[in-house]
């Protein structure tokens, strides 16, 4: 058939023509090395010429060809969607040049047409299965071995398996990390564990639990950072650890996290490490606090008026008259708080040290309402 024999002739060029395209609507392939995308575009389009010239759609060769590129582009990172628009950008590209030549050509680009629609319908279901379990066996592998990283990074085990698995995952050690500790406030624990990477970006290294709690290692920005933290908090109770470099590091901000975590409650549902280290670490060792300070966080637990009195005034910097105006109080009602607070406890959140102890009792009876059953 001198149409295709032509556009043998010409498949260079079309190829380099189809591939460009292809670059420049689907940027998803920056992540494909060129020489790489460009050799499998000109096999693909010499493929749906020779079918052509023989008056045949794809044949088993062709589609199992089709199959090993769908893994190849699966563990790459292309969508299945991306990869199955790759290929109709190909086939544009293709009929573009065999519509435009001239003499009797356009006479048999009816019967063409209808072998690239029946190869096309094969092709897309053919990749879509391939593509889909490659992608649910690449899944379980780094579900299984973020699981073992966490665990070794948990345990402080930083050996030479701890920094193969990482590597594994894209961890780069030169970038800060910073690990997520959270707790899902609903009966179904699994359902802030749903988050997909896709929603995450890929920005999560690595994804697990230890017991009931999920972590997350992420190496970005900021802005994604704050991303992730906004769709976990739909329902989750949150812990933000440092931002560290290294396997040490991101085994320092894991620890962090979950430290960071005992302080979130309903009212503070991201506890940030930096910011609230020394309660965190009082509420992850509440366990060992004595009988006297847990008596009194459930008389904290049993006032929430007087509860929310200690706090406003801890942010009032122990000012009466700004607690007042913040809290929207009579100073009168915030002295009276105060007074019953020290009848109450025999804390008198007046000083210091009575504040501090006081701030204490009310996380813990903040925590205690805010913890799932």
């Amino acid at each position: 058939m001198v149409l295709v024999d032509n556009a043998l002739q010409r498949l260079d060029l079309i190829s380099d023509e189809t591939v460009a395209r292809i670059r420049e609507d689907l940027t998803d392939f920056v992540l494909v090395p060129y020489d790489e995308h460009r050799n499998t575009v000109r096999d693909q389009l010499r493929r749906r010429l020779l079918a052509f010239r023989d008056r045949r759609a794809w044949g088993p060769v062709d589609i199992e060809q089709a199959v090993v590129l769908a893994q190849r582009r699966a563990r790459q990172g292309i969508s299945i969607d991306v990869l199955i628009s790759a290929y109709h950008v190909g086939d544009r590209e293709l009929w573009r040049n065999l519509s435009t030549e001239p003499g009797g050509a356009r006479a048999l680009l009816p019967d063409l047409a209808t072998l690239m629609l029946e190869s096309m319908q094969t092709v897309s279901t053919t990749l879509a299965s391939a593509h889909s379990k490659e992608t649910w066996a690449r899944d379980r592998m780094k579900l299984s071995v973020s699981q073992r990283l966490i665990d070794l990074l948990n345990t402080n085990a930083h050996d030479t398996e701890t920094a193969r698995l990482a590597e594994y995952l894209g961890f780069v050690p030169e970038l800060h990390c910073v690990a997520i500790a959270y707790l899902s406030e609903k009966d179904e624990p699994e359902s802030a564990e749903q988050l997909d990477l896709e929603r995450a970006g890929k920005a999560a290294i690595a994804r697990a639990g230890l017991g009931t709690t999920h972590i997350m290692l992420v190496q970005s920005d900021e802005k994604m950072l704050g991303r992730i933290v906004h769709a976990l908090t739909t329902s989750s109770l949150i812990g933000i650890g440092g931002s560290h470099s290294g396997i040490a590091g991101a085994a320092r901000s894991l620890k962090q996290a979950q430290i960071a975590l005992a302080a979130a409650t309903q009212q503070n549902k991201v506890s940030i490490f930096a910011d609230s280290w020394n309660l965190s670490c009082v509420l992850n060792t509440s366990e060992l606090l004595d009988d006297d300070v847990l008596r009194i966080a459930d008389l904290a637990h049993a006032h929430p008026p007087l509860r929310e009195t200690i706090g406003a005034f801890a942010q009032a910097d122990m000012s009466v008259t700004q607690c007042a105006r913040a809290s929207h109080l009579h100073p009168n009602t915030v002295i009276y708080r105060l007074a019953r607070w020290r009848d109450l406890t025999g804390w008198d959140a007046r000083t210091f040290s009575g504040l501090g102890k006081s701030l204490i009792a009310c996380a813990l009876a903040d925590r205690q309402l805010s913890r799932p059953s």
